[in-house]
């Protein structure tokens, strides 16, 4: 069991400790050292070669004295930092850096030699430049004999710009520490090779070992078996029940030699053990099948003590793992063993897999592999995306997704892999969702985060070129026509079939689900020979004016449907453009050994219903159109200061550390510092403020409340415009305040019963300078829960308030994504000059956007945002008003360190 440990000392910052994934795909847990780990020290220290020791020390050092055990072990966590990275009881590296006199600080490492080769150095110096950043520290500086050429590379490979000194016999470095492009760029590009690693090593395994009662143990030995598993195989009966067809052991300990993977399917109590014993075995990973007595506190502990022993942990209630390629074949699910092919599948829970796979293997769909992880389980859609990326075996990847883990780190893996391969996502706007800084509820202090709209939630997807489909049969469909035909160039769609009703039915289809007719459809006799059909299939896909083809034959007077199968089957072998079909008749066509080859390289997607082939092809195109369009680029926005706007949150915070509302002034400091500037504005409590607030205009003003019970309502003259003097400011101060006095006192909003004078001052009316009219916009940043900074653009009143004409998108936005949030308005035209109007600068709102999007990208603090009215006219756009509450929420959301 790991070593027990007294109360941490002052200062310890339990938020550095982390689970990591080696370059090999191993686990270790990372923390930074405290007294009580003198002995782990000397023990790790004994362990390492005298040639290690002296190219850390530059001098022979077979020994810690105990001073040096003291001076290593105490730290203050701000100028002396040290991280150790354990396995199980054992320590087998260590980093360090101490500050110097200025903003530098001197860096070093030791790793075991057992365990050099693994990409430690490197992940070591990613979490000491993490916190030396937090610290204040800008560079690291080292001394390296020319002859540790391991301590060389990692500084040279870090993506830092390295300055080199040769003097005395030893080489000194030194680099700035501040993160850049190419510095976050290796980082996620080790950070893809380790995970991706790490699921690899989970599917290639040479010994699997079954744990669990001898009924469960045998059908999964069954299973594995019947699909021709290329590895060892070993059974443990925990009820003695025998178990045919595999060696057996009695106890996972007593199993011989090396193992690579357990599938265990036993009560909670035994886990525990079981985890040890395996981690003693060598294992890399283990799968706690649906079925396990376990619950959610108990899971959580599993997943720790795993990790804490360097095992990858699948489950409770997992189905369990498919590798169909055939130096593996690996089937270790609990069912019947699926077709090999090219689409990958990943779920969490096991009811949600055995859905997914019924209808897969019903359809007779090839998989390349099958990952259920159980819902609380360690690895997550991240770590198998990773893996797919690189997976030359998976050309199509489907996700059902019932959580997510780190949200940013999703919506950058995935907008990634997208780009490579077709990514489809079952119903993302209704996963349950977590707050990924405490992986339960949301924590005290980020009770004034909100859940985005589940319509925001499916936009982002699409945003990142991902498929969503709100049904699980659509995913199968989509993946028969992505999986084995070309990718289409375009929408337009030739109709082929035997029906004239038919022909009419599916022409509609085509329109309304966005694709084009490539003309009329072609309509064939009903009893039509298959070879009149294949013919004008093969002009079809010779013709130039259409993209796709899709056959729909009704089989019922005509020939064997049989026929016509092959006969397309031959021209979707070899067709450079996608060739479906649709068979609608009482015979069934499939082939009886069709389940028995791969389903690899080109061949017809059938489907029973053309309609379904329709939709599938409509959701293939636009991913192909997402792919082959310019991505756009994330601008480089001038007047930025993060810095500043830091200030002003902090500020916030120390005065009220569960978080609040700005100030009008707080406010117009934090958008000033991204460069959106708020015109000026004024809070009047009474007549003759509101009066010295004209004046100091120059007039022509605007005097509007901001009470929620009439702000924006157009029933109600709650906004006063053009008062050019006294006269003017007395009548409107008097109908405002006849108004308000009529709707009876404001409404509060629960927890402000207690309002103080800051709140009850935020609902006075203002006095601002009139400015053109203009077209009135809305923007909107808040900051979910579980998907993290959402931005929103509508148009202020009815249109987004009651009709939700909204536009959403995750940060970072790049100038595509922009544009097209303006575009995909429905009330766009208004902004383009509807009717002869003069239209607006969108120019302007796509700045706003981007400088919006980048504020919230980069202030994770900052909860909600609602910038109202802005008035865009042609010669550019005015924020009018601005809300913004901030909450303590972590400083990264996707952190410049790898971190599981």
């Amino acid at each position: 069991m790991p070593v027990e440990r007294s109360a941490n000392p002052p200062g310890y910052p339990a938020e550095w400790e982390a689970d990591v994934v080696l370059s090999d795909g191993g686990l270790a847990r990372l923390r930074p050292i405290r007294p009580d780990d003198a002995d782990l020290l000397v023990d790790f220290y004994a362990r390492v070669s005298d040639e290690s020791k002296y190219l850390r020390f530059f001098a022979p050092y077979p020994r810690l004295s105990d001073r040096d055990v003291e001076r290593f072990t105490t730290v203050d966590y701000v100028d002396r930092v040290a991280f150790i990275l354990t396995v199980g009881e054992k320590m087998i590296a260590v980093g360090r850096y101490e500050r110097l006199e200025d903003d530098r600080a001197e860096v070093a490492f030791l790793v075991e030699d057992s365990q050099q080769g693994r990409g430690i150095g490197q992940l070591l110096l990613e979490h000491l430049a993490e916190a030396a950043r937090e610290r204040g520290i800008t560079g690291f500086v080292a001394d390296v004999l020319p002859e540790n050429e391991r301590m060389a590379q990692v500084f040279a490979e870090a993506g830092y710009q390295v300055s080199r000194a040769y003097e005395d016999g030893v080489l000194s470095v030194e680099f700035p520490i501040l993160p850049s492009d190419t510095s976050v760029g290796v980082m996620e590009r080790r950070e893809h090779r380790a995970e991706g690693a790490s699921i690899r090593r989970m599917l290639n395994p040479e010994r699997v070992v079954v744990l669990g009662a001898g009924a469960k143990v045998q059908t999964i030995v069954t299973a594995m078996l019947s699909g021709g598993f290329r590895g060892e195989l070993v059974a443990v009966s925990t009820d003695h029940t025998a178990v045919a067809g595999v060696p057996t052991s009695p106890t996972l300990a007593t199993v011989d030699g090396r193992i690579d993977l357990v599938l265990a399917s036993i009560p909670r109590d035994d886990l525990g053990a079981a985890v040890i014993d395996a981690a003693h075995k060598g294992a890399h990973a283990m799968v706690v099948l649906t079925g396990a007595d376990i619950g959610i506190n108990d899971s959580h502990r599993v997943v720790s003590l795993a990790r804490a022993y360097g095992i990858r942990a699948l489950g409770p209630d997992a189905l369990g793992l498919i590798n169909t390629a055939t130096d593996v074949a690996l089937t270790a699910i609990p069912g019947p063993v699926p077709r090999p092919g090219s689409v990958g599948l990943f779920c969490q829970s096991a009811a949600t897999g055995v859905a997914m796979l019924a209808p897969a293997i019903r359809r007779h769909l090839g998989i390349s592999s099958f990952i259920s992880t159980g819902e609380y389980a360690d690895v997550s859609g991240n770590d198998v995306m990773q893996y797919w990326e690189d997976d030359d075996d998976t050309r199509v990847c489907l996700m059902s997704l019932d959580t997510l883990g780190n949200p940013r780190k999703f919506t950058r893996v995935i907008r990634r892999l997208a780009r490579r391969k077709p990514v489809v996502v079952y119903s993302p706007g209704r996963a349950r969702r977590t707050s990924y800084a405490s992986g339960e509820s949301t924590p005290a202090g980020q009770k004034s985060l909100a859940h985005a709209p589940e319509a925001a939630v499916d936009a982002l997807f699409r945003q990142s070129g991902v498929i969503v489909v709100g049904r699980r049969d659509e995913m199968i469909g989509i993946a028969q026509v992505a999986g084995r035909q070309p990718l289409p160039a375009g929408p337009r769609t030739r109709l082929i079939t035997n029906s004239e009703t038919l022909a009419h039915q599916l022409a509609q289809t085509v329109i309304s689900s966005g694709l084009l007719l490539a003309g009329e459809p072609w309509v064939l006799p009903p009893s039509q020979q298959p070879e009149a059909i294949a013919e004008l299939a093969r002009n079809a896909l010779a013709d130039d004016s259409c993209d796709a083809v899709l056959c729909a034959v009704v089989g019922v007077f005509g020939a064997d449907p049989q026929e016509a199968r092959w006969r397309l089957e031959e021209l979707a072998a070899t067709s450079t453009k996608p060739l479906l079909a649709g068979f609608l008749d009482f015979t069934d066509v499939e082939d009886a050994d069709e389940a028995e080859e791969p389903d690899i390289g080109q061949s017809l997607p059938i489907f029973d219903a053309p309609v379904d082939a329709i939709r599938a092809l409509a959701a293939v195109s636009a991913y192909a159109h997402w792919r082959e369009r310019d991505p756009g680029a994330v601008p480089m926005l001038q007047g930025i200061d993060p810095a500043a706007a830091k200030r002003v949150i902090n500020k916030a915070l120390a005065d009220a550390p569960d978080g609040r509302r700005l100030t009008d002034d707080e406010a117009a400091d934090l958008l000033a510092a991204y460069g959106i500037g708020l015109v000026r504005q004024r809070r009047v409590n009474t007549l003759s403020e509101a009066m010295e607030a004209g004046a100091g205009y120059g007039w022509n003003v605007v005097l509007k409340a901001t009470a929620e019970k009439v702000r924006g309502r157009p029933d109600l003259a709650s906004v006063f415009r053009n008062l050019d003097g006294p006269d003017a400011m007395k009548r409107a101060w008097s109908d405002l305040t006849e108004l308000v006095a009529e709707l009876g006192p404001e409404p509060q909003a629960p927890g402000m019963e207690t309002a103080g004078t800051d709140e009850l001052a935020a609902a006075a009316p203002v006095v601002q300078p009139m400015v053109a009219p203009g077209v009135p916009l809305r923007v909107t940043s808040r900051e979910d829960a579980a998907f993290g900074p959402i931005v929103e653009l509508g148009l202020a009143g009815i249109a987004s308030d009651l009709l939700g004409d909204t536009a959403f998108r995750v940060p970072p936005l790049t100038t595509v994504d922009a544009a097209a949030m303006v575009r995909d308005l429905r009330a766009a035209p208004t902004l383009f000059g509807r009717g002869g109007s003069p239209g607006v600068d969108t120019s302007k709102v796509e700045e706003l956007l981007h400088r919006v999007s980048q504020l919230a990208d980069e202030l994770p603090q900052l909860a909600y945002l609602l910038l109202t009215p802005c008035i865009a006219t042609r010669a550019g756009l005015s924020v009018l008003g601005a809300r913004i509450e901030i909450a303590p929420i972590g400083e990264h959301r996707d952190p410049l360190a790898r971190v599981l």
